[in-house]
């Protein structure tokens, strides 16, 4: 039936007006695959304001405990690395834990920017992500991001400067990215103005334009 759902899906998009898609990947995607246009309006990041947080020696990731989010190649790489990793979220996916690593559950936002503010490095591990707003928030923290080359990712971290993107999806090439992240003299400054970019009072103005642009004349 996935041919016949594929047609019926393609039919109802054209009947939609305008498309807003949340990062230039899913642009691409509403292309491909409908060949309709769209405007691009990034999701904004809301959490508490960031307090002074010391930094410690545990790199971090914020993910749903399922398939595809790479949390097999992060718990890889801290075995083969021996460092700390910690994990934020909940799943049906059940992963060990072992001496370098430490499932978390899920936290408050209160105590999400403690251990976004605490973290070595926060490592965003999905192949194909539409946007990503979990590195976005970390660099609000001022924590730099090691993130896979694909997806969303490419349009929020500034490689080099806020962070590290790698192509090589495997334990080598993510513990080649923790080692590169390690000479870099980033900036916690740079991470936050990155950040900025993304805030919601930017959101809620282009939602605002966008709607005004498009609404019938009165």
């Amino acid at each position: 039936v996935g041919h016949l759902l594929r047609h019926y899906d393609y039919r109802q998009a054209q009947k939609v007006k305008f498309f807003i898609a949340n990062s230039n990947e899913v642009k691409q995607r509403i292309w491909k695959f409908y060949r309709r246009e769209s405007t691009v309006i990034y999701p904004p990041v809301d959490l508490p304001k960031p307090v002074k947080t010391k930094k410690q020696n545990f790199y971090l990731i914020v993910s749903r405990l399922v398939g595809g989010k790479g949390i097999e190649l992060g718990i890889g790489a801290a075995k083969k690395l021996g460092f700390k990793l910690k994990i934020v979220g909940e799943g049906p996916f059940d992963f060990a834990q072992g001496e370098t690593v430490q499932f978390l559950g899920q936290v408050s936002d209160e105590e999400l920017v403690k251990l976004y503010g605490g973290a070595k490095a926060f490592l965003a591990l999905s192949k194909d992500e539409d946007f990503g707003i979990t590195p976005v928030e970390a660099m609000s923290c001022g924590c730099p991001v090691i993130a896979f080359k694909g997806g969303g990712y490419k349009e929020t971290v500034i490689d080099g400067k806020t962070g590290i993107l790698f192509d090589d999806y495997s334990v080598d090439g993510l513990a080649g990215a923790i080692k590169k992240l390690n000479n870099l003299n980033y900036r916690t400054k740079d991470c936050i103005e990155q950040a900025k970019k993304f805030s919601k009072a930017r959101f809620k103005q282009q939602i605002r334009e966008f709607v005004a642009r498009h609404s019938p004349v009165k």
